[in-house]
């Protein structure tokens, strides 16, 4: 029903599959059920939780890489129950621990062990070659390429396997329901920061870069910053604590950077004049100018409903 598969048998085993909406939430058949659960608005998969019933359930946890592809399935002991390694186009290369069996890969996509496919919502994906086995359903929106995956796997998603470019305004697809979406105060944050990414030339399936958190010394997809005025001071809340704001890089096409300020808190300078208040909004700016600098084309800022 509604283009899901909700049933497959392999060997006179049937297992049967639970959506929710595009999420694969759950897979039952007559030895074992299992349950997964993911981050909020997302196809991250976050826990697995494997067994019938609260008192016989394990729950498992999920390690995943910038991409939100898992890496490792680690036990509340810390105990790491399956790790791999894979190619560029989400093919395992190498099974380094294999305790318990993951399906999951790139987000989205759940392994076909019998034919060593992807189920990828709408269509299934040969991670040997990179290409899906059916053209796109969105047509020539998704791209020239009717069977490609994406153009850079190591920094793009595609988990519904209809993810494309928007096209010109006033044309709808269902990869870009925010395309038309109005200005503040009806905007959403993610509308806002689509609407960045599409003024900085940003497909709307690639990541954010891994950077360095230089308060942790390890890699996210973002950074921390404190926000500061005009004078370069600690600006602060109403409870008088440092406001944080999450910085996103992006590398665009020509090999530029680009930085993406998250101001969810909104911000007042406290000039008589007003200048610089502003509500909830995302900052654009080129990597090499990150306070005043701007791109061409782009707003100076992209207000959004808190």
């Amino acid at each position: 029903p509604f283009g899901r598969r909700i049933s497959k048998t392999v060997d006179g085993i049937t297992t049967e599959f639970f959506w929710q909406g595009d999420k694969l939430i759950g897979e039952h058949h007559a030895d074992r059920h299992r349950s997964y659960l993911y981050e909020p608005d997302s196809f991250r998969p976050l826990a697995l939780l494997e067994g019938f019933g609260p008192k016989e359930t394990k729950p498992y946890h999920y390690q995943l890489d910038h991409l939100g592809t898992p890496q490792e399935l680690t036990a509340p002991d810390g105990e790491i129950v399956w790790s791999a390694h894979y190619r560029a186009y989400g093919e395992i290369s190498r099974l380094d621990t294999g305790k318990i069996d993951n399906p999951l890969r790139f987000q989205g996509q759940y392994f076909d062990q019998e034919s060593g496919l992807h189920y990828n919502r709408h269509r299934y994906y040969n991670p040997d070659v990179g290409r899906y086995l059916t053209p796109d359903p969105v047509k020539l929106a998704g791209g020239i390429n009717a069977y490609q995956y994406v153009p850079n796997p190591t920094g793009w998603v595609d988990a519904t396997g209809l993810s494309a470019n928007c096209p010109p305004k006033g044309i709808q697809q269902p990869a870009c329901k925010t395309q038309n979406e109005p200005e503040t105060p009806d905007v959403s944050r993610r509308g806002a920061f689509r609407q960045a990414k599409r003024d900085a030339g940003i497909p709307m399936v690639q990541a954010p870069d891994m950077v360095v958190d230089p308060d942790i010394g390890k890699a996210k997809q973002y950074t921390t910053e404190k926000m500061t005025d005009k004078n370069r001071k600690t600006v602060l809340d109403e409870n008088g604590k440092p406001i944080n704001t999450k910085v996103y890089q992006f590398t665009r096409a020509n090999g530029s950077k680009i930085l993406i300020q998250d101001h969810s808190a909104g911000h007042k300078y406290g000039s008589v004049d007003g200048i610089g208040d502003h509500s909830s909004h995302f900052n654009l700016r080129p990597i090499e100018k990150p306070r005043k600098g701007y791109l061409e084309g782009a707003k100076k800022h992209y207000p959004f409903r808190k």
